[in-house]
C-alpha cells in the first residue's frame, strides 16, 4: 500500500513538473528590435550596441551632441530608464 502511494505521488509530481518549468522559462514580451525603438523614442540618437540580459536590454546610443548614453529597457514591460553607471 505504501509503495502504491509513493508511486502515485511520483506520477503526480511528474505531471506538475512541465508546468513549473514553463513558468520559469517565459520568453521576453519585448523583442530586441522593440527595445531599440523604445530607447530611441526616449533618447534620440544612433544605436551603437544592444545587449540582451536576463531581465532587460542594455542599449547604447550616441546622441546628436556626441554624448554616449546607456539605456535599460525591461524585457517584460518595455519600461525605459537611463543607466546611471
Amino acid at each position: 500500500m505504501l509503495r502504491l502511494m509513493r508511486m502515485f505521488l511520483l506520477l503526480f509530481a511528474m505531471m506538475l513538473a512541465p508546468n513549473a518549468v514553463a513558468l520559469t522559462n517565459q520568453q521576453p514580451e519585448v523583442s530586441k528590435e522593440q527595445a531599440t525603438e523604445l530607447a530611441q523614442q526616449r533618447f534620440p540618437g544612433k544605436i551603437l550596441k544592444v545587449q540582451a540580459e536576463s531581465s532587460q536590454y542594455r542599449v547604447r546610443l550616441m546622441q546628436e551632441n556626441g554624448r554616449v548614453v546607456t539605456v535599460l529597457v525591461n524585457n517584460r514591460t518595455g519600461q525605459v530608464k537611463r543607466d546611471n553607471k
